[in-house]
């Protein structure tokens, strides 16, 4: 598996979980409720497409605000894997500019603004086909604590091969 500091390319397993876990809500494709988002990328950003259906809605015909900020969320989020590392949201504020129609490709991009050992912060798009920002993101994401991530493998042990620490 390549995931480790100086190694260039980049484990899809990292970018997109294809562990046998997958149930992450905005990108597990086992997850039967998710999203099922897959990301590629596009230079240093992760980019991704989502078409929001009938059981996204909030108001009639819009897709729900809350699943736009979990997808930017997600999308800032999965930046953290370029340096083969796990966060987890410390602080995130979504500013809303446009209603997303249901239906509609909407173009998700997320991008690291800073990284250090003990944080990155990053900022997310979304954004209909025409170019139409629909919301964009800022967040401050923090590396695992070593609590949370006992729990997370022993939850799922196969977690830590991804990890720098074992079950």
């Amino acid at each position: 598996m390549s995931t480790r500091e100086g190694d260039d390319t980049l484990d899809q397993a990292w970018l997109n979980d294809h562990s046998e876990y997958q149930l992450n809500f905005v990108h597990g494709l086992r997850n039967a409720s998710g999203l099922h988002l897959q990301y590629h990328l596009a230079g240093d950003r992760v980019v991704t497409t989502w078409v929001a259906g009938e059981e996204h809605a909030g108001f009639p015909g819009l897709v729900h605000g809350g699943l736009i900020a979990a997808v930017l969320d997600d999308a800032m989020g999965r930046c953290s894997v370029l340096q083969r590392r796990w966060v987890v949201t410390g602080r995130m504020e979504t500013r809303f500019r446009e209603a997303a129609p249901l239906g509609a490709a909407l173009r998700v991009e997320g991008w690291a603004t800073r990284f250090t050992r003990r944080v990155m912060q990053a900022q997310a798009r979304m954004s209909l086909e025409d170019g139409t920002v629909v919301a964009e993101a800022s967040g401050t994401y923090l590396p695992v604590p070593s609590s949370l991530l006992g729990r997370m493998i022993e939850a799922w042990p196969g977690f830590a091969e991804y990890t720098d620490e074992r079950a």
